[in-house]
């Protein structure tokens, strides 16, 4: 399905983007060029084909296979692809609020409070302890807290505040209560919620945090199928807990650890380390020499969770759910409405997959026949 990529922002307006991911998909492609990791003739073939060149490289792209793969460029030709109900799993405090005194709460992290443009909110598992006073105090008692933008998404402004043994912390760096307050004054839209550990068995593999990403269809509301997953674990450069995880492999040097998996039997398998413009096959976690391949404990009923939330998220057909495993048992970080679809399709090429390839030419098809308002329409979508 290759597609040769337009580099004026007007040419995807006129081809169905929404502004935002017309900018974004082109800013990309400009950070692209810029980096000198990446073979200039390489990067110049995958662009003209619709694909970031970083993409490319984690898939081997050729010309035999490049078919099989979902272009990044449809991939942010057809956002949203949920309607409006998306803002209910993408803004945290939303999810959070629909969810509780449900069968599903028990899966969501504590929150704690929530910093409203300098109104320090507490939240459910505050305690009803107010102000910035309460909000120390309850750091004191839980001892970490994870603080993340209410509406923000891969991870981007990720931080960690803690207290331990009488000293605060700071993305793992000694503070002062000062510190502290400066930090949360410095961070509106934050919300300070549970942070979580791995445990289970997973620690061994790593001791920071690791991800499930699962992608869930529901067309109809009624009828959820899980497409896809994969593991992903933090290593090198990313196993600090206060970043762990998060940051992208943009440059040489910086690699993430990843491995299938198969949503059947909860089995994760065939680990490979991922570069930014290479990828290495390797069974074992590269910093802990742990093996890659295991079984997710309690699948059953994580699995069960999973297709019940797509039930209850009815209107909203497309998700990606990020999961990990806790001492506590399996957890859910949280659901975005636009999952990246690279580390997915390490493992499962969308075009070569029925049901994703079926999926996204039904909305790119719908695209096409839009008429100049409905283009018009989608061009102003921004949220």
């Amino acid at each position: 399905m290759a597609r040769i990529v337009k580099n004026q922002t007007s040419d995807l307006l006129k081809d169905g983007f929404a502004r935002r991911m017309a900018d974004k998909y082109l800013n990309m492609l400009l950070f692209e060029d810029d980096n000198e990791m990446f073979d200039p003739a390489y990067r110049s073939w995958a662009h003209r084909h619709g694909f970031c060149v970083e993409s490319a490289c984690a898939f081997g792209l050729n010309e035999d296979n490049i078919d099989d793969y979902l272009p990044d460029y449809d991939y942010f030709r057809v956002w949203p692809l949920n309607s409006w109900q998306r803002i209910w799993i993408n803004d945290k405090l939303t999810l959070k609020y629909a969810l509780a005194g449900t069968e599903y709460d028990r899966f969501l992290p504590e929150y704690y409070y929530y910093n409203d443009g300098g109104k320090l909110v507490p939240l459910l598992e505050a305690g009803g302890r107010k102000g910035m006073d309460g909000f120390l105090e309850v750091l004191r008692e839980k001892g970490e807290f994870a603080c993340k933008p209410c509406n923000g998404w891969r991870a981007m402004g990720f931080n960690k505040l803690g207290y331990k043994d009488g000293t605060y912390l700071v993305d793992n760096k000694p503070a002062t209560e000062e510190d502290v307050r400066r930090f949360v004054a410095e961070h509106p839209n934050d919300v300070y919620t549970e942070f979580f550990h791995p445990g289970m068995g997973m620690e061994k593999i790593s001791p920071v945090i690791h991800t499930l990403r699962l992608i869930t269809l529901n067309e109809s509301g009624a009828d959820p199928v899980i497409a896809g997953g994969y593991m992903r674990f933090a290593t090198g450069t990313n196993n600090d807990d206060s970043k762990a995880n998060f940051e992208e492999p943009w440059r040489a040097d910086v690699y993430m650890y990843h491995t299938n998996f198969d949503h059947e039997t909860g089995r994760f398998f065939d680990g490979r380390i991922v570069y930014g413009n290479k990828v290495v096959p390797s069974d074992v976690n590269p910093d802990t020499g742990a093996s890659g391949s295991g079984v997710w404990p309690n699948w059953d009923k994580t699995r069960d969770m999973v297709l019940g939330l797509c039930e209850r998220l009815g209107p909203v057909e497309y998700m990606g759910f990020d999961l990990c495993v806790t001492p506590d048992g399996p957890k859910l970080i949280e659901i975005n409405s636009h999952p990246g679809p690279k580390y997915l399709q390490v493992y499962r090429p969308f075009m070569k997959d029925p049901v994703l390839r079926d999926y996204f030419q039904r909305k790119m098809d719908a695209i096409a026949a839009l008429d100049a308002d409905g283009i018009r329409r989608r061009n102003a979508i921004s949220h």
